[in-house]
């Protein structure tokens, strides 16, 4: 994904440029590049690539605004940059208060709610984060089944159907297995697999 973005940027236009996707790959390989660094066995490699893809993504959302201040949208590109901010925020006040109100929440005794909350890959941490990304991107693929061809991008949908093939497999092979990335992979690599065969389909049959 990090080279379909670096090549997008050397190749195609940023009209091209998927800003609901973009933003989305932003927030997952942020979580991912954290995920790799604690999962075991650790994936210094996989940390690697999402923090490249972080600056590639940056890159492409960077384009993206740019091109649309530079066509007058530029009441479209301060939706874009109040949403991005509130979402920053919000990621960072999630990480700030997190620790204390997991405490707060096993030490009440909640019964199954506190067992949840002290899970190894419960929802205060980044192994139950990490996946739920992962469904923004296949959410955001959705969202997009209609997308004209002409704006689709060949090398990130490629990219994003073989990244779903290969990790419905790998997710079964981590410690703590996570049954959610798996079967976030598997809608990723349909949705992306169907915007790649309507693509190749449109510009080469």
């Amino acid at each position: 994904m990090s080279g379909a973005a670096i090549y997008d940027a050397l190749e195609s236009s940023p009209e091209l440029v998927s800003l609901n996707m973009t933003g989305v790959l932003l927030v997952y390989s942020s979580l991912f590049a954290r995920w790799a660094f604690v999962v075991k066995p650790q994936n210094l490699l996989l940390a690697g690539c999402h923090v490249t893809n972080i600056a590639a993504q940056g890159n492409q959302f960077r384009r993206a605004v740019q091109y649309k201040k530079e066509n007058g949208k530029d009441e479209e590109v301060n939706d874009i940059l109040v949403k991005a901010g509130a979402t920053a925020a919000a990621g960072t006040a999630c990480l700030l208060a997190g620790p204390m109100v997991q405490s707060a929440v096993i030490g009440a005794n909640l019964g199954v709610i506190s067992t949840v909350a002290a899970a190894e890959a419960g929802p205060f941490t980044v192994h139950f984060w990490a996946p739920m990304s992962k469904w923004m991107i296949s959410g955001a693929s959705f969202m997009d089944l209609n997308r004209p061809t002409e704006k689709i991008s060949l090398a990130q949908y490629t990219a994003l159907t073989f990244t779903g093939f290969f990790f419905s497999r790998y997710a079964l092979l981590v410690a703590p297995i996570n049954y959610t990335l798996c079967s976030v992979n598997v809608a990723l690599f349909g949705s992306s697999a169907w915007h790649l065969g309507r693509k190749i389909k449109a510009d080469y049959m």
